[in-house]
Parts: C-alpha cells; sequence; structure tokens
C-alpha cells in the first residue's frame, strides 16, 4: 500500500497505522513515485479541493498503469446541502472546495481522457442517518430503506458521487 498527503500530520499518523506502507509527504502535482507505478488509485474527497486541477489528473494519470483504475469520490453542486454549506460556511471559503453537478463532473472527467466505468452515490450520510436512528447498516430493513431511497431520489441529486474511472485508450 502507498499513498501521498499534504498534511504532515497524516503523513505520520497513516505510517503509525500502517508500517509497512509507503507514505510520503508530497503534493499531488509532484506525486513521488515512477511513471505507471500503481494499478489502483483512490481520491476520495481532495479531487474538489486541488487548485492545480489539470496538473494533479495529468500526475495521477502518470503514475498509474496502463489498465488502472480510478476510485474518485466528488461533491455534487446540486444539493441543498452543498447550497446551504458554500453560503454559510466560513470552513468551506477556506478550504477552497469546488463541487460540480453530475453532468459537470462527467465531462471534466471525460475531457481529462477517462472512461467512465462505473457511477454510484456514496452512502456515507445515509448510514450515518441509520446509525443515529438504531437501525443495522446492512439489515434487510436498512437495504429496503436505501432501495426505496434511491428510487425516489435521482442520482444526479445524490450528496456525493463514487466515480469508477480508467484511462479512455
Amino acid at each position: 500500500t502507498s499513498g501521498i498527503d499534504l498534511s504532515a500530520a497524516a503523513v505520520e499518523l497513516s505510517r503509525k497505522n500502517s508500517p509497512t506502507s509507503i507514505v510520503e509527504l508530497a503534493r499531488v502535482t509532484k506525486i513521488p513515485f515512477p511513471d505507471q507505478t500503481f494499478d489502483f488509485i483512490t481520491c476520495i474527497g481532495v479531487l474538489e479541493h486541488f487548485t492545480e486541477l489539470e496538473q494533479s489528473i495529468t500526475e495521477m494519470k502518470r503514475v498509474a498503469k496502463n489498465a488502472a483504475v480510478f476510485c474518485i469520490m466528488v461533491p455534487n453542486s446540486r444539493t441543498l446541502y452543498w447550497k446551504v454549506w458554500q453560503r454559510f460556511s466560513k470552513e468551506h471559503r477556506e478550504s477552497n472546495e469546488n463541487a460540480l453537478s453530475l453532468k459537470e463532473w462527467q465531462e471534466l472527467f471525460q475531457r481529462y481522457g477517462f472512461k467512465i466505468r462505473e457511477l454510484s452515490r456514496d452512502e456515507w450520510r445515509l448510514q450515518k442517518m441509520a446509525v443515529l436512528l438504531g437501525i443495522k447498516v446492512g439489515s434487510r430493513f436498512y437495504q429496503t430503506v436505501k432501495k426505496l431511497i434511491w428510487n425516489i431520489i435521482p442520482l444526479s441529486h445524490a450528496q456525493q458521487f463514487v466515480f469508477i474511472l480508467m484511462v479512455d485508450s
């Protein structure tokens, strides 16, 4: 397992909790690994913060093997939560967080040479709500409620999207 982080504290914590992993302090614009190193690249809740998006994506693609899979989770700008968060949150304004709509994310990934292999919504908020209500995540009841909610709320209104991508050759 290998990874990078911009935070020295996060790198130290990662190294402490996974001593056999290679975790480096680095910016995504200059990943300290050779070309075509990784089979799988994750970018969970980070891409929307990149100020140098093109250079960052180019660098992630550089360290990916030819058939590598990318798992990228990004926020949806079309949710009420996002609109309120964007307008009133000081944390948001200071964190350079930029969400896009589903269509905009799809177009961005395609523009940077990715093929979308799979697309889903993140379940984290639903799971958190279930736990608060005392519902066991994974139970038959949870799965039924999830299916009902997913059928009512279209994917384009999900809180966050999870893209499984490959470089389009």
